[in-house]
This record gives C-alpha cells, structure tokens and sequence, in this order.
C-alpha cells in the first residue's frame, strides 16, 4: 500500500506542465551534449546547475537529472554512425554499432540502441521506486564506524575500477579527501584556511567541480579546431529505426541479465556505467554460440552494452540519495545541487521528501518516452557530424562556467577557485591522474572527516575497534577488501581500450 501511495504522490509532483517542460528541455540538451564527444554529462549538468538555483527542488532536479539520464542517448549516436563515442560508456558500442553501419545498416543499429537503452532504464527506475524505501530502512541503522567507511569506498573503489594508473587514482582521490578537509572541523577548529574567511565553510563543491570537468575540458579542446572531424560522414533512415525497435526483445535474455547488471553496478559508488558496459559486453560475448560475430556487427552487443550503460543510472541514484554517497561524478553534481536547495541527502531525505524523491523517480521513467523521440530524431538527421568549432563553443562554455561559479556565493574568490581547479585539472588529465578522483574526494571528505570525529567522541581511544565489533561495518570493511582485491587483480589482464579518465560521469 506505501509503493501505491508514494506512487500517486509521484505522480502527482512529477506530473505537471512546469515539471514536463523542464524534462523535454533537459532531454533535448542531454541529447546534443551526449552526440558532441568530448562533452560529458557531469560537464553538462555542472555548467546548467546555476540555472536551477531559482527553481523548487523538485524542479531542478528533474531537470538535471532528464541532462544526466538522456547523455548516454546521444553518445550511442555518433558512436554508432561515427565510430566516435559521445561518452565512454558508449565505447563498447561502437564495437558492433559502426561496422553494422558499415554495412548500411545504420538504422538498424541506431533503433536497437534506443529501444535497448530505453528498457535498461525503465527497469533501472522500477526497481529504485521498489526498493529504495528498504534500503533507506536499512541505512538508517548506520552509524559513524558505516558512514566513514562508505564514504572511503567512494575513493578507494576508484582505484580498483578505473582504466588508469591505481596508484595515480589512489593519490588522487587520496588529494582530494586532504583539500576537502579544510575549514572549520567540527571541533571548533580552523584548518588550512590561512585565514581567509572564504574556506571557513570548506572548499565549495561546484567550482571545484566546474573547474575540474568544464574548464579543464574546454583546455584540451583548444588544440582542437573541430569536436568532432567534419570530414567524417553519417547514414540513416527513419524506418529502418523504427522497426529495429524489435530486435532488443529478440535478445531477451541478453536485455535482461544486462539490465540487472548495469543497475548492480551502478550501485557500486563511482564504478560507473563505463565498467558497465565493457562487463556487459564481455560477458554476453563470453556466453554467446557465435562469439566470433562480436565486434563484426552483431546487434546483441549492442543490446548488451546499451542496455547496461542506462541502467546504470538507477543504481547511481539509488546510492546517491540513499546515502549521501555520488554513485557517479554526474550524480556527484546532483548531490550539490540537493545541498544548494538547503537539503541533505541521506536515509533520511527518502522518509522526509517523499515528493520530492519518488516525483524524481517517477519524472525518470516518463522522461523516457521523451528520450526514445528525441533519440529517433537526433538519429535521423546526424546525416554528418557535429562540426562545432571550438572558437564558438569554448568562449559560451566558459562564460557559462564563470557565471555558474560566482553565481554560488557572488565571491570572485569562487571564480579564482574555478580557474585554479580547471588548470589542475588540465595537469592532472595531461599527466595520467584523476579529477574525478579528486572531485569525489573533496565530496566525500567531510563525511568521513565528521564521523571519524564522531567515532573518536563516542569510542574514545578504541576508536578503531568499532570496525570489527559493529557486524554492518565489520562487513562493510571485508566487501570493500575483497571488491578492492579483486579489481587489482582482474585488472593485471584486463585491457580497456585506452581513453583518458574512464571513471564515470
């Protein structure tokens, strides 16, 4: 009787023409930001969240959450017409998606890929609105010895599951839990703040996030005349779209098992929808009779990858809100447009916000049926690339970069702040390590900070002890051993196609 009640509160908030028109405009910018390589969604969301600081909560994240979800639409797009993927989570579907072009049949590609990544995301949803109100019952029960090991996971994890150096995404997450550390402690003391009265509250979130993504992006494109080489040419046709729409359900299993898949993962905080769909994909490639077809334009790969990737998000979400934890850097953008609304997320927010939290959800599953429109659109008329030149698209980002970052305190130290994280950025890009490393450090930082001095106030000089006698954390610390154990060593052998900073946003 609760899922049917918070459903009709869903609906009811979620429902309406402000809420609709806000899903139709953030699917039409997802769309184009997903089908433009070199922008990703957690570049997107970051430079359009000051627009959601007029708007309810509920308003704004529905919007950035229509950007978030409707990215991996556009990316299978060129990644399938181009063999240049929007995104990396649409690497794997190039690997199939472009040689059935090759062969001329683009539409076919393009309409599993919709229908694919459609179903994955519907499923990701209907089990986050069933779900999460048990699994905010069970983070209820977290006390600080839990709530500092999550947050450590979410920095520690990177290094087992992303496609650089471990060591250099170790350190990098380790940096960023040491600047998100400054401030005010919740002692009384001032740490690191050099007196300056702007880092008494912390180092803010959204600069660091804006310079980090936005900015340092914009630097690399700046060698580039073209995102994307206008000289490469695209194919398509409007009914051979519409009627691959079938082929998904003809991999039923496939669909399935790879939805199921991708939602785990994305619970995993910042394994992402990258890891996703190379896991998907290898493992229906491994399970299939013909695997010899894989890579040679067989649509099942395509189903594997597509449907993987967008189930993602559901799972991202879930952790996300339920926990307070980013289960992606996108959703790490999410989590500060939730505190910039005067609202923490946690177990708490679900039984506090149920409007705001299932009128999500349900906003998630109709935005959907957008997508699948704007996706046949976006298809049929990519007849060539999207030839944007950086001379016009760097100086608008930027712009939008700058005022986003003012815009949070009306401070030019934010601005400088911005600037300072993009040129570390551009380094830490250039040189092998993880922004996103950083930036999920810097997020994290002052959870694990405030509950590791909880730990010390409430067990003294034991302290440490608490994670072995309490069983949720004692279990916590062995899964998180073990998932980190195993990514260190699965990845002795694994080889992911090389592409800088593959941890998702």
């Amino acid at each position: 009787m609760d899922l049917l009640n918070n459903l009709a509160i869903g609906i009811e908030a979620a429902i309406g023409l402000e809420p609709i028109a806000l899903m139709l405009l953030g699917t039409a910018l997802g769309i184009i930001v997903g089908a433009t390589p070199g922008l990703s969604s957690g570049m997107a969301v970051a430079v359009l969240l000051p627009l959601t600081f007029t708007m309810s909560p509920l308003n704004g994240m529905i919007f950035l959450t229509s950007i978030y979800v409707s990215v991996t639409y556009g990316g299978a797009i060129t990644a399938i017409l181009l063999n240049t993927p929007g995104a990396p989570e649409n690497t794997a579907t190039a690997f199939d998606g472009y040689p059935l072009t090759r062969k001329g049949r683009a539409g076919d590609a393009l309409g599993t890929a919709i229908m694919a990544s459609a179903v994955g995301g519907i499923l990701s949803y209907v089990i986050l609105f069933a779900a999460i109100g048990s699994v905010a019952s069970i983070a209820l029960k977290f006390g600080p010895p839990e709530l500092f090991l999550i947050a450590v996971a979410g920095v520690a994890v990177l290094g087992a599951v992303g496609s650089g150096s471990p060591v250099k995404i170790f350190a990098s997450g380790a940096f960023g839990l040491l600047i998100g550390t400054i401030g005010v402690v919740p002692t009384g003391e001032w740490r690191a703040t050099f007196g300056n009265p702007f880092l008494a509250e912390g180092v803010q979130v959204i600069p660091v996030l804006i310079g980090m993504f936005v900015v340092s992006e914009l630097m690399m494109l700046a060698g580039r005349e073209y995102v994307v080489d206008a000289s490469v040419k695209g194919q398509r046709r409007l009914g051979a779209i519409v009627a691959a729409f079938r082929a998904p359900f003809r991999h039923l299993a496939t669909l399935s098992r790879s939805s199921f898949l991708g939602m785990g993962i994305g619970l995993i905080p910042a394994a992402g929808a990258t890891l996703a769909a190379f896991a998907s994909y290898s493992l229906t490639r491994r399970m299939s009779r013909e695997p010899e077809t894989f890579g040679d334009g067989n649509p099942e790969g395509i189903v594997a990858s597509e449907s993987a990737n967008n189930a993602c998000s559901g799972g991202a979400l879930m952790t996300t809100l339920v926990l307070g934890v980013p289960g992606s850097v996108t959703t790490a953008v999410l989590l500060g447009a939730l505190t910039m609304q005067g609202l923490q997320a946690g177990p708490q927010l679900i039984y506090e916000q149920i409007p705001l939290v299932y009128g999500l959800i349900v906003a998630a599953v109709v935005s959907q049926g957008f997508m699948i429109v704007a996706a046949v659109g976006a298809g049929y008329g990519l007849s060539g690339a999207l030839s944007v030149p950086t001379r016009v698209l760097i100086p608008i980002l930027m712009v939008f970069a700058i005022l986003g970052a003012f815009a949070l305190r009306n401070a030019a130290f934010d601005v400088y702040l911005m600037l300072g994280c993009g040129a570390f950025g551009y380094i830490l890009k250039r040189s092998g390590y993880s922004p996103a490393a950083v930036v999920m450090g810097v997020i994290l930082a002052p959870i694990a900070d405030n509950e590791l001095v909880r730990m010390f106030q409430i067990y003294g000089d034991d302290w440490y002890l608490a994670f072995i006698r309490q069983p949720i954390a004692a279990t916590i610390l062995t899964m998180l051993a073990l998932a980190i154990g195993h990514g260190l060593w699965r990845r002795r052998g694994r080889n992911i196609p090389a592409k800088p900073d593959l941890i998702e946003e």
